[in-house]
């Protein structure tokens, strides 16, 4: 039976409405920026002041250089002053398990939902209750700013709660295609993928397979056994790792749903949407400090510094924020971790822009939650020291997820000030504590705690008697429906001009004399007229919206800002990331030739990979497996191909997670379902229900007649 795709109606049709959409740059992107919006972090971003006032490279010392670039008398004096001698945190292992911890395994262990008891917070530290009422906070409106008793307050969990749910944080794993074992993997003799299908050549090659089964390796060197079972070894060691744990990712979405639960547990998802996404922050207590374990550590990021090439500006801002004026002490080039040890102790914040280029932990959960968002998700890591506060008032245009991970930091939420900053689509300059009122919110973040609010919340954090480290995990940054519109009526209005005469008729000769802001006051017949006549042509515009076409460019964009997927072993072995060719140095020729069969069962590597869509009557495969791990750093990697071809990528997204075998793909013959998937496979868009079987060509024979299995 002829399987009906979406893409067959594009190939019938040489002019379809998504024909016809155009493709513009929006206002201020570059000329080569290829659609792109301008350059904006997709994290927790301020304002920074980049161009304040350089220092003199050529100070005495490098303690003076500090003194001199933090003012006399500020931080440094004002630490000194009161007695606290600060010095950099002894760091002690964390042996506990904590939910994070499978981040360097192969799989994300997710939580069971339970329900804990709630507990009223207050406006400082927050207390639990043996007969709670949970509440949530509030924002305050224009109309009930004056009035304290309109404030309702933070959903809070309980101790008891929390630790009674911690002790159920396992997740059963999702039906799944069994690997092959040693002894399986050694017998497929059946079904061996071979450059030439004739019965003469296969019974050679199993006679010379025989008689190599047979021989020494002294008396045959040059037919030594290769890497096959290097490879079983591998699979059977991913294998050893826990019957509870997947192998691989399954389904990316099912992982993505289990990891969010697991950052906002127990509160469900259903009621975080439905009761405080984009309304009402949401405080954590955990009193659990290995909770969050696994993101990142200060240790770390001493390690980053004196391995990897942080630049000032680029990767790391020192801030500091003293008698409510916000700083920026960056130096320029690399950031040495001797100078940002000092600067930290002279009581500079630092923020690391972009942990995910340096991080494995924090690459994995980000690429894993833009699967469950359907966006970019970033992240920014802010390292505090004791008693200091490195940012302004603000507030950001992203939704913003706190999870602390060492130490304590103190923060207070305030609502928007009016209805503008409800919601806002870019963030707040620095505020000044007198522009606001009380907070809404007022606690202190203990590690393995997390905090919720939307965009356009008023915040400031400053850290107690023990330095802080925190991650915010960002993401909604210009995906609203105001931002689709965007991209969608430009196009719809493009496409009525070409399509229908009547938006190509010109306007009335003397519509200046009755329209405009001089006549907005007068009653004329001609005005009347007018309007509805616009109107007319705004509902015949809406008929006809190219919503599809505005959705997969919105898709396009995730595709240019999300992160490749981080891949397991087993992953790798069945895709082109670590399977096929290589060169053996002391054969000094290919071995592990491999080649997609017929029957060799497929899949995409992950849901959200790649996405299909129409432009300028052609068809694209954009896809994000290429991506740097540094926000928009280059343009859209994308594929074209045939509309006779995009069937096939259209039923392989469609039948995600199921494998499917490539002679299942519907194409017309064979030839084509091996050229579509093997453009997938090579592009690293693809991955195999198993390894593929290596073979080999004899040297100093003829390759069509040499095909070996090892």
């Amino acid at each position: 039976m002829k399987r009906v795709s979406a893409f067959a109606v594009f190939h019938s049709k040489k002019k379809s409405t998504d024909d016809h959409v155009i493709q513009r740059p929006p206002a201020g992107a570059d000329a080569g920026s290829k659609n792109l919006a301008p350059l904006r972090r997709a994290h927790s971003s301020q304002s920074m002041e980049r161009g304040g006032k350089q220092r003199d490279p050529g100070s005495a010392s490098k303690g003076k250089r500090f003194l001199n670039a933090l003012k006399p008398g500020s931080i440094r004096e004002s630490i000194r002053m009161s007695g606290k001698k600060q010095q950099a945190p002894s760091l002690t292992s964390l042996n506990s398990e904590t939910p994070f911890t499978g981040f360097n395994q192969i799989s994300l262990v997710g939580p069971k939902r339970s329900e804990g008891e709630p507990v009223k917070a207050r406006k400082k530290i927050l207390e639990s209750n043996p007969s709670p009422k949970l509440t949530p906070v509030t924002r305050k409106s224009l109309k009930d700013k004056k009035s304290d008793k309109a404030m309702r307050e933070t959903p809070v969990l309980s101790r008891k709660a929390v630790q009674n749910s911690i002790t159920s944080l396992t997740s059963k794993s999702p039906k799944k295609p069994a690997l092959k074992t040693s002894q399986s993997l050694t017998n497929t003799n059946e079904k061996v993928p071979a450059r030439s299908s004739s019965a003469g050549r296969a019974s050679k090659n199993e006679k010379r397979r025989k008689e190599s089964e047979s021989s020494s390796a002294s008396d045959h060197p040059k037919k030594r056994k290769t890497d096959i079972g290097d490879l079983v070894s591998k699979i059977e060691k991913v294998q050893t790792v826990g019957a509870s744990e997947l192998p691989y990712m399954y389904d990316s979405t099912e992982e993505a749903r289990k990891l969010f639960e697991c950052m906002i547990h127990p509160v469900t998802p259903h009621r975080f949407f439905s009761e405080l996404w984009e309304k009402k922050p949401l405080l954590v207590k955990r009193h659990t400090p290995d909770y969050n374990r696994g993101w990142f550590s200060t240790a770390e990021f001493d390690k980053m510094l004196r391995q990897e090439n942080i630049q000032w500006g680029v990767n790391l801002d020192a801030t500091s924020f003293q008698n409510d004026k916000r700083e920026t002490h960056n130096q320029t080039g690399r950031a040495h971790a001797p100078v940002v040890w000092d600067m930290y102790q002279a009581g500079c914040s630092m923020r690391l822009l972009n942990p995910q280029t340096y991080s494995r932990n924090v690459w994995k959960v980000l690429s894993v939650l833009q699967e469950y968002f359907g966006c970019c998700v970033g992240a920014n890591i802010y390292l505090t020291p004791p008693g200091t506060q490195g940012f302004a008032p603000h507030f950001d245009d992203i939704e913003a997820f706190i999870l602390q991970l060492e130490g304590k930091k103190h923060w207070r939420l305030y609502s928007p000030r009016n209805d503008d900053e409800v919601l806002p689509r870019f963030s707040s300059g620095n505020f000044s504590q007198s522009e606001f009122g009380e907070p809404i919110l007022d606690t202190v973040l203990e590690a393995g705690d997390l905090l919720y609010f939307p965009r356009g919340t008023i915040h400031q954090g400053d850290a107690t008697d023990e330095h802080s480290l925190h991650i915010t995990v960002s993401c909604y940054q210009l995906n609203t429906w105001g931002d689709l519109l965007m991209k969608l009526l430009p196009s719809a209005i493009e496409m009525a001009i070409e399509e229908n005469p009547a938006f190509r008729v010109g306007l009335p000769r003397n519509f200046l004399n009755y329209m405009g802001i001089v006549h907005s006051e007068k009653d004329l017949p001609e005005r009347t007229e007018f309007v509805g006549k616009l109107q007319t042509m705004i509902g015949t515009l809406m008929e006809s919206l190219p919503v599809d076409a505005a959705c997969d460019q919105m898709g396009k964009q995730l595709m240019v800002d999300s992160m490749p997927p981080v891949l397991s072993e087993v992953e790798k072995l069945c895709s082109v990331h670590a399977a096929g060719e290589r060169w053996d140095p002391d054969l000094k020729r290919v071995l592990g030739v491999s080649e997609l069969q017929p029957e060799t069962t497929i899949k995409l590597i992950r849901r959200g990979c790649l996405r299909l869509l129409t432009e300028e009557d052609k068809v694209r495969v954009y896809y994000n497996v290429e991506n740097a791990r540094v926000y928009r750093s280059a343009g859209p990697n994308y594929i074209e191909i045939t509309a006779e071809m995009a069937p096939a990528v259209e039923f392989l997204i469609n039948t995600y997670p199921e494998y499917t075998s490539i002679e299942s793909l519907p194409l017309e013959n064979v030839t084509d379902q091996i050229n579509v998937a093997s453009l997938l496979y090579e592009k690293g868009l693809l991955i195999t229900g198993e390894p593929l079987q290596p073979t080999y060509d004899e040297p100093g024979e003829d390759s069509d007649d040499t095909d070996e299995q090892l």
